[in-house]
């Protein structure tokens, strides 16, 4: 009886034996679970990049070299353009105006682009064809100039220039960021009167048709004074006709020449001016 009673102890101090070792089991692989569900989270969670920031500053950063080389590319991109033409002017590899603009958009803006288009080439019969006019005045790295940052997509390289026909004037290249890209977005002319040049001016009488400083501009007036801007004499083959006006009411001049081709001739135009309205002051068309 003893030894029976001995052998059911000993078989419940087994038992409880056994529940506690699964319990402790049971314990050790929950918190193996927990350590693995932990280091997954870890696993999963991406790196933090501490270069990022620096490299969403250096995306919208522009050296004054990296604004040299799209100037030159922005003058390249139009010269090989005009340079690929055959003896009559007509353009080789383009056919219409729009696949034009959408090379000269790789490197300015497409109202840039437009201007471009619209003012130094023409189509006919099915063919594109440069017109015969003067370059647009172009980044010179070898005369002096200023960098300037605008903001931070957004910089500006000024220089003056100096030309028998766009006289002096300070040019404004504009360089802006267009995603992640930087192109030239606008370029501005401003005129540069030098003291002799205003003197002249002063001493000069009023030509037929100028109603004088405080006077109305007329058509005349809007001509002579885009003579006096180009040094144009009144007797130059050049020709510097009114031909209409702008939306704002400002005067728009063609400045031509007629070139003769055998027994026809044809306008090769070489600048378009606006006069304004209100103080005369002269700005070329880009």
């Amino acid at each position: 009886m003893k030894k029976k009673s001995l052998f059911v102890i000993m078989l419940m101090l087994f038992s409880l034996f056994l529940m506690a070792c699964s319990e402790n089991d049971a314990e050790e692989n929950n918190t193996e679970d927990v350590d693995n569900e932990q280091e997954e989270q870890v696993e999963d969670e991406e790196p933090v990049n501490e270069d990022s920031d620096a490299d969403a500053e250096q995306t919208t950063t522009l050296t004054e070299t990296e604004a040299i080389d799209i100037l030159n590319d922005y003058r390249d991109t139009f010269m090989e353009v005009v340079e690929n033409s055959d003896n009559e002017g007509a353009l080789q590899g383009y056919e219409t105006k729009e696949e034009l603009k959408e090379d000269f958009t790789t490197i300015m803006s497409d109202v840039l682009a437009e201007s471009f288009v619209a003012h130094y080439f023409e189509e006919d019969n099915g063919k594109l064809y440069v017109v015969a006019t003067e370059a647009p005045v172009w980044f010179d790295q070898e005369q002096e100039y200023s960098f300037e940052q605008v903001s931070d997509e957004e910089y500006e390289i000024v220089q003056e220039n100096s030309g028998e026909l766009n006289g002096n004037v300070r040019m404004t290249y504009v360089i802006t960021l267009e995603g992640e890209d930087w192109i030239v977005s606008e370029v501005r002319s401003e005129e540069l009167n030098t003291d002799t040049n205003e003197n002249d001016e002063q001493d000069q009488e009023p030509s037929e048709g100028d109603s004088g400083d405080e006077g109305e501009i007329t058509d005349a007036r809007a001509e002579d004074i885009v003579r006096q801007h180009l040094n144009i004499g009144q007797n130059s083959e050049i020709n510097v006709v009114m031909d209409h006006n702008n939306e704002e009411g400002d005067f728009v001049v063609q400045v031509y020449e007629l070139v003769s081709n055998g027994e026809t001739s044809h306008t090769a135009t070489l600048g378009w001016y606006i006069v304004d309205k209100d103080d005369g002051s002269v700005e070329e068309m880009m």
